[in-house]
């Protein structure tokens, strides 16, 4: 059953963090280096760097990609994230397409968007399904830019039997309270490279704060008490995903009878791991959907944000660090970066037309909710 449990284990570890009188990293503290030591080797990878958030890693990633005013990151349309990260180091964010039945980016049309300014790709697995990896990575390496996956929503996810967050260069992880392995906030970056390690630790490790400054770096270290919290949960992850994947099949019962819905499913190598369940709405009329879904009761959401990430205010209204950047950058060029209508037509087409629901909570609850799901779509057949 997907419902987060926070107990004595969790408990123990506090209390061993207040005992110790050490808080932080920086005081000494040993729990935040066991916490990295532990999601290392739950996921495969060779190091892991704790943040205090996710957006903190996919930021510290492109400043470690060496992205930076004037150059681009390939970023998906459908979450925001991976531009905002880009624009944070001042970076502007290039569109690739998604393919309509994954929601993911499509590698096929990695290639055409490559220019000679490209240094990074940030590429999401949307809800917990895993993009096609080793395509993507083999593009990207070809034209060495560094490969960073925002693994948010795919803890433990799978692609030919590899994690998320291993394909690539860096990956990203969120322990926001609503993902899968949950601790208020707090991140996690993994990587096989030293070199990127030693970069990622800047950002996170107790020499940046001390007394000398090595360089332009934010301080976004994890406290002890999080990697605390996270050495508990990380020990149930693997059960709570498990409930996830079980109540997903809920709700895939309830729309396989209606040839208008298409459930967001890969590859057969691609394991999903459902930080939301979603299926896309193929009908004419999205506001009978909606009608037809309140009538029923059920707690089942349509369109996400209703826009790709390239209209959202942040792009469109140049609301970056003034004097035209990161957009209109003089070592950009300016101006002709305008994310036009049309510009990721997949995406435009897919995002009005989600359907989705959270998967934590007693199966009972989902059981009752795919009920009126199911009961819904039937009124529109």
């Amino acid at each position: 059953m997907p419902v987060r449990e926070f107990g004595e284990r969790e408990l123990e570890l506090l209390k061993q963090v207040l005992d110790s009188g050490k808080l932080s990293v920086l005081g000494g503290g040993e729990l935040t280096p066991r916490f990295e030591r532990e999601f290392a080797a739950a996921l495969g990878a060779k190091y892991a760097v704790a943040m205090n958030s996710a957006m903190s890693v996919l930021h510290s990633s492109v400043v470690a990609a060496g992205a930076g005013a004037g150059d681009e990151v390939l970023c998906d349309p459908v979450c925001v994230f991976g531009a905002v990260a880009t624009m944070y180091n001042n970076a502007v964010p290039v569109f690739v397409d998604i393919k309509r039945e994954t929601w993911n980016m499509d590698p096929d049309l990695i290639e055409e968007k490559v220019t000679e300014r490209t240094k990074a790709l940030i590429v999401t697995h949307v809800w917990g399904l895993p993009a096609e990896m080793d395509r993507i990575v083999q593009v990207a390496h070809r034209h060495n830019l560094t490969v960073i996956e925002d693994c948010a929503h795919s803890l433990f996810a799978t692609y030919k039997g590899k994690c998320t967050g291993t394909w690539g260069d860096i990956g990203s992880f969120s322990f926001q309270m609503s993902k899968q392995l949950a601790l208020g906030d707090g991140g996690m970056a993994v990587t096989d490279r030293e070199d990127l390690r030693d970069e990622l630790n800047l950002f996170a490790g107790a020499p940046t704060f001390g007394s000398i400054a090595h360089g332009l770096h934010w301080n976004y270290r994890m406290t002890e008490q999080t990697a605390a919290i996270g050495i508990g949960q990380l020990e149930r992850a693997r059960g709570y995903i498990e409930g996830l994947i079980e109540v997903a099949e809920l709700y895939d019962q309830a729309v396989r009878d209606f040839p208008f819905v298409t459930l967001q499913r890969g590859p057969a190598e691609a394991v999903h791991t459902f930080h939301l369940w979603g299926a896309t709405f193929h009908g004419e009329s999205i506001d009978d959907l909606k009608a037809a879904l309140q009538e029923a009761g059920a707690n089942v959401g349509v369109g996400y944000t209703n826009m790709p990430a390239y209209k959202h205010p942040l792009l469109q209204e140049r609301l970056g660090y003034g004097r035209g950047c990161p957009l209109d950058c003089p070592l950009y060029g300016g101006g002709h970066n305008r994310y036009p209508d049309d510009l990721c037509p997949n995406a435009e087409y897919v995002l009005p037309r989600i359907l989705m629901t959270g998967t934590f909570g007693p199966r009972d609850t989902h059981a009752a909710n795919a009920e009126k799901l199911h009961e819904a779509l039937h009124r529109l057949a």
